[in-house]
C-alpha cells in the first residue's frame, strides 16, 4: 500500500513538474515578440519613475500621476522620434533613389569642376590610372547605395511592428508607474535569493538605467545640436531634419555621428565648394569626440562597468535583438555583472573558515 501512495505521489510529481515546464515554454513563447519592448518600457519608467512621485506628494493620485507622466513621454518623446525614423526614412529612400538613377544613367559627377581639379592635383604627386579609380569609385558607390536603400526598405516594411512595439512599451510603463512596487514584491516573492540581495540587483538595475540611457541621449542631443549649428552656418537644406538624424546615430556605437557629417561634407564640396566642404570637415571632427567626453561624465557614479566590457555588451545585444540592444546591452551586463559580485558576497559568507596555522614550528 505504501509503495502504491509512493508512485502515486511520484507520478503527480512528474506530471506537475512537466506541465509546469509546458506552461513556462508557452508563455515565454507567447511573450518572446514583447519582451524587448517590456524592457524598454521598464527601462522608461525607471527613469521618469522621480516625475511620477514628485505628482504623488502633491495629492496626484498614482494612477493620474502615471497617466500623466505617460502621456508626457509619449507625446514628448515617443511621437517625434517615430516621426522622425518614418519621415527621415522615407526623404532618405527618394534622395537614394535619385542617386541610383544619377549613377546608373550620367557620369556628370567625373566632370565636376571641384572632382575634376582633385584629379589633377592627384596625377600631379602619383601617377596614377584615373579611369581605373573612377571605375572602382562608381561600383563602391552603387553598391553602397543599393544596401542602403534595401536597408531603409526593410525599416520602412517593419514599420507596423515598429508602432506595435511602440504601444506596448507606452502601456508598460504606464502601469509600471501605476503599480511598480507591487510588481517588485511579487518578483520579490519569486526570487529565490534574499530580500535584501533582490533590492542590490535592483538598485544596480536602476542605477545601469539612468546610466545608460541619460549617457547615450546627452551625448547624442549634445551631437546632434552641434551638427545643426553648422547646418544651419552652411545653409543646408533640411537642416532640421540633419541634427535630428544626427541625434539618431549619435546613439549607435563607434560609427556614430560620423555618416551625418562625412555626407554633408561631400555635399558641400558638389554643391557649395571646397570652402564650405572643409568647415563642414572642421566640425565633424569635432563632433564625434564630444561623445567621448559626455557620456563618461554622465555615466560617472551610475555604473562602474568597465567600457570594454560596455562596448562588447552592445554589440553582442545588437547582434541579438537588433537596434534596441544600443540601450538593452550595458544594462544587462552591468546586471549580470552586479549578480555575480552578490553571488560572490554570498559564496565567501558561507565558506567555511579555516583554522589557524600551528604555533608549534614557530617556537
Amino acid at each position: 500500500m505504501a509503495d502504491m501512495v509512493q508512485q502515486d505521489t511520484r507520478w503527480k510529481t512528474w506530471f506537475s513538474l512537466l506541465l509546469g515546464l509546458g506552461l513556462t515554454f508557452l508563455f515565454f513563447y507567447m511573450m518572446a515578440p514583447f519582451v524587448v519592448a517590456f524592457l524598454l518600457g521598464a527601462v522608461i519608467a525607471i527613469i521618469s519613475n522621480p516625475i511620477a512621485e514628485k505628482l504623488k506628494t502633491r495629492n496626484v493620485p498614482s494612477g493620474i500621476a502615471a497617466l500623466l507622466v505617460t502621456t508626457g513621454i509619449s507625446l514628448g518623446i515617443v511621437a517625434p522620434l517615430g516621426f522622425i525614423l518614418f519621415s527621415g526614412s522615407y526623404r532618405l529612400l527618394r534622395l537614394i533613389g535619385n542617386m541610383q538613377n544619377d549613377f546608373s544613367t550620367t557620369g556628370d559627377i567625373w566632370n565636376h569642376p571641384a572632382v575634376l581639379s582633385l584629379f589633377e592635383t592627384i596625377t600631379r604627386w602619383a601617377p596614377v590610372d584615373i579611369p581605373w579609380i573612377q571605375s572602382q569609385l562608381m561600383v563602391a558607390a552603387q553598391s553602397t547605395i543599393a544596401a542602403v536603400s534595401r536597408l531603409i526598405t526593410q525599416t520602412l516594411a517593419s514599420m507596423p511592428a515598429f508602432f506595435l512595439g511602440i504601444m506596448v512599451i507606452i502601456i508598460s510603463v504606464f502601469f509600471l508607474l501605476k503599480d511598480g512596487r507591487r510588481f517588485l514584491s511579487f518578483l520579490d516573492s519569486l526570487s529565490p535569493i534574499q530580500s535584501d540581495r533582490s533590492r542590490e540587483l535592483y538598485l544596480s538595475f536602476e542605477r545601469s538605467c539612468r546610466g545608460v540611457v541619460l549617457a547615450l541621449f546627452g551625448s547624442a542631443i549634445i551631437q546632434g545640436a552641434l551638427m545643426l549649428i553648422f547646418a544651419l552656418a552652411l545653409r543646408l537644406p533640411n537642416a532640421l531634419l540633419i541634427g535630428a538624424l544626427t541625434v539618431i546615430m549619435g546613439m549607435v556605437p563607434v560609427v556614430g555621428a560620423s555618416p551625418v557629417w562625412a555626407g554633408a561634407t561631400v555635399y558641400l564640396f558638389f554643391n557649395h565648394g571646397a570652402g564650405s566642404a572643409i568647415v563642414m570637415l572642421i566640425g565633424g571632427i569635432l563632433i564625434s569626440p564630444s561623445d567621448n567626453i559626455v557620456r563618461p561624465a554622465i555615466m560617472k557614479g551610475h555604473s562602474e562597468m568597465h567600457p570594454l566590457l560596455a562596448l562588447v555588451s552592445v554589440f553582442g545585444a545588437i547582434n541579438l535583438v537588433g537596434a534596441t540592444g544600443i540601450f538593452l546591452g550595458p544594462i544587462i551586463a552591468a546586471v549580470f555583472v552586479s549578480f555575480l559580485q552578490i553571488l560572490a558576497s554570498e559564496i565567501r559568507s558561507e565558506s567555511i573558515p579555516l583554522p589557524p596555522p600551528s604555533q608549534g614550528l614557530d617556537k
